[in-house]
């Protein structure tokens, strides 16, 4: 997933030189702030294992998730986890695992997303993410008729015609 959330802006983007707005203090600010409503399901933005899930100093309730290959991704200042969420816990992509909230130094409900790559930080608005796995040989029959009726339904659709009163 590109973005974790349903957002409603962007509250601050990657870069390298921000004042902070508590601190009042220039910091990198290594992720990206989603503004969204308090208790906004935060989902996993890839098949993971949970790496962290606990408090983690400015960054207030976080979760850390390992995507293999050097990939991590880390989400805060939530205010609550998802129920059953565990260290070292397996996650699929698009599965709740937190709440948005205000937790460690936010100035209001946000999620707070850093994206990884062998522990560098990469811009998650630009990064050039893999590609996803093929679909494994013994799903493929039941995908391809799946993906038939599906793209015969947006055939029709495609074809219908609107009346338009003059």
């Amino acid at each position: 997933l590109r973005t974790p959330v349903s957002f409603t802006r962007i509250s601050s983007r990657f870069t390298l030189h921000r004042r902070h707005p508590i601190l009042h203090r220039d910091r990198r600010h290594v992720g990206v702030d989603y503004a969204a409503p308090a208790g906004t399901p935060v989902h996993a933005a890839g098949d993971a294992r949970v790496v962290f899930v606990g408090r983690k100093g400015g960054y207030g309730r976080t979760v850390i998730l390992g995507h293999g290959d050097g990939y991590s991704t880390l989400y805060a200042h939530l205010s609550r986890f998802a129920r059953g969420l565990r260290r070292g816990a397996r996650v699929h992509q698009g599965r709740v695992i937190g709440y948005v909230g205000r937790s460690g130094l936010a100035t209001g409900p946000h999620l707070h997303y850093e994206f990884r790559i062998r522990g560098v930080h990469r811009d998650p608005l630009r990064v050039h993410l893999p590609a996803a796995r093929p679909i494994a040989a013994r799903y493929r029959h039941d995908f391809r008729r799946s993906a038939r009726a599906l793209l015969a339904q947006l055939d029709v659709l495609g074809r219908s015609q609107v009346a338009m009163g003059e």
